[in-house]
């Protein structure tokens, strides 16, 4: 089985075209869960008529803006399928994708080394993947070979739900929002991914207002600094040294964290 977990934040008005997404995947054992962070739209009343329709089993749990991370670990605790996938509530599954995937899911119930797959992300407004590390060649390799390779863009990955229930975010009084590389940089000590050419899904880049996983730098500065630390400490020095613009914005970045967590301490 499929989950398929989507977390929302006033996005009525999209989350049509997930639903729609997901219904013509061709794959019948899927479940879609549905976090609401606090929601003052018509989110619950559209969702109840996707209940309503029964074609997909749909949980759907209300949280009181406790940010996109909680959001991530609670889904992982509700989910029932073997794989996990998270979707935003503005982006949709490519038709038929799901489907296309069986033979490598296979792969990765053989291989204990491998977290899961990481498929292309179509950008909407070019028609074309947003991210080109690997393309066309694939093959099995790590994140921090991606992140050393300085060729980033949004993906989609198809995770092994047992084992990123081992790597549940942070929770600290606070903060809302810890940047998602803070995952890959813990995760990929120990496990690798399956990148494919394959499409999974088109990500709505004109529509990013509002999204859980954007956020502004100052407001989730402790967050942005507990991400950055975990990449200084878990990423290997050869990769800082391949990508050494990488390393520089890091270190930047994780003074820049630092500082305005003092800032806001002292409220300066």
């Amino acid at each position: 089985m499929f989950t398929v977990f989507t977390p929302t934040f006033n996005r009525a008005k999209t989350l049509h075209r997930c639903y729609e997404s997901i219904l013509h995947q061709g794959y019948d054992d899927i479940e879609w869960i549905i976090i609401d962070d606090g929601s003052t739209d018509n989110t619950k009343d559209i969702v109840n008529n996707f209940i309503k329709d029964g074609k997909i089993h749909i949980n759907y749990i209300y949280q009181n803006n406790a940010g996109k991370q909680s959001a991530w670990n609670r889904a992982i605790k509700e989910a029932r399928g073997e794989f996990f996938i998270g979707l935003d509530s503005d982006d949709e599954l490519v038709s038929s994708a799901l489907f296309k995937l069986k033979p490598y899911v296979k792969l990765l119930d053989e291989r204990k080394d491998l977290i899961g797959l990481r498929c292309l992300a179509i950008r909407k407004s070019t028609g074309k993947p947003d991210s080109l590390f690997q393309v066309g060649g694939g093959g099995i390799a790590s994140w921090y070979d991606e992140f050393a390779s300085a060729i980033f863009g949004e993906r989609i990955d198809v995770f092994k739900t047992k084992i990123i229930s081992e790597f549940p975010y942070p929770v600290v009084d606070g903060v809302k929002f810890i940047p998602e590389i803070w995952f890959y940089s813990i995760v990929s000590k120990k496990y690798k991914f399956i990148y494919l050419d394959e499409p999974l899904s088109i990500f709505h880049d004109q529509e990013v207002v509002g999204r859980l996983s954007k956020s502004s730098f100052s407001m989730n500065a402790r967050g942005h600094l507990i991400s950055r630390s975990a990449m200084l400490k878990n990423i290997p020095i050869r990769c800082f040294m391949k990508n050494p613009i990488g390393f520089i914005k890091t270190v930047i970045r994780y003074f820049q964290a630092v500082l305005y967590c003092i800032l806001k301490r002292y409220k300066i």
